[in-house]
């Protein structure tokens, strides 16, 4: 399994990736034999400008990526509800442990968190290096969690406004505001995926996994990939701040 997964490392190398991004389910619960997610870490670095991961937080921060997101859905009670466990302690106590150079706290906004975000990212200001922030997805038409439009566009104002205040949010306002009601063209021939079977597709992280509503995307990154395409200097220079390029 794990030469399996260097070669699906490859095989993204070869088809034009520089960028590597490992996700889940939960990356960190990833391991064959003796060897754990941090060796195929190791192993992507030696080709890769970058490569980062997204965590639930509840395992030790230690591994070795030029990025670490963990992902933060509100603050005490609406995290543990909305993940359905008493893990923000847990979570919190492993951030504030890690001497991660890059550790950033990533927000998927939804119905039920919307309301307490600009008091989450103040908190997230003082524990994390820097914040991420992006809109839920109503998978297969669920919904549920789905923040519509006009309470979406008033919520990305107050986060403009605490960006231009000086919490740590790292998606630029551009792509903040293109946000607001999707005014942004995606360009997502640039992204790659694999799946856990090896198989791969361009395009939408969406493709073979829901139904796709592009009218309805809240992929922050696709915007910021997007907008960096089509020569937006906020954006690259966004880019360049979380990856840490010179």
């Amino acid at each position: 399994m794990y030469e399996q997964a260097c070669r699906i490392i490859d095989r993204l190398y070869e088809r034009g990736s520089r960028l590597l991004m490992f996700e889940g389910g939960e990356p960190m619960l990833w391991q064959d034999g003796e060897k754990r997610v941090h060796d195929l870490v190791n192993y992507a670095r030696r080709r890769f400008f970058s490569v980062g991961m997204t965590t639930n937080g509840t395992m030790p921060l230690d591994v070795p990526t030029n990025v670490l997101w963990v992902s933060v859905d509100g603050l005490r009670d609406t995290h543990n509800e909305l993940r359905g466990a008493p893990v923000f302690d847990r979570v919190i106590a492993n951030v504030r442990a890690s001497e991660h150079p890059r550790l950033y706290a990533h927000v998927t906004v939804n119905s039920v968190n919307a309301g307490e975000v600009p008091e989450l990212l103040e908190f997230l200001n003082r524990v994390f290096h820097g914040i991420t922030i992006q809109f839920y997805y109503p998978y297969n038409h669920k919904d549920e969690l789905f923040l519509d439009f006009a309470r979406r566009e008033k919520l990305l104002d107050l986060i403009i406004d605490q960006k231009k205040a000086g919490v740590r949010v790292l998606n630029s306002i551009p792509a903040l505001r293109a946000l607001k009601r999707n005014t942004w063209a995606c360009r997502d021939a640039l992204i790659d995926n694999a799946n856990p079977d090896g198989s791969m597709q361009r395009g939408c992280y969406l493709k073979g996994r829901a139904d796709i509503d592009c009218s309805k995307c809240g992929f922050s990154p696709h915007t910021e990939i997007s907008l960096a395409y089509d020569g937006n200097l906020d954006a690259i220079w966004a880019g360049r701040r979380i990856f840490g390029f010179k």
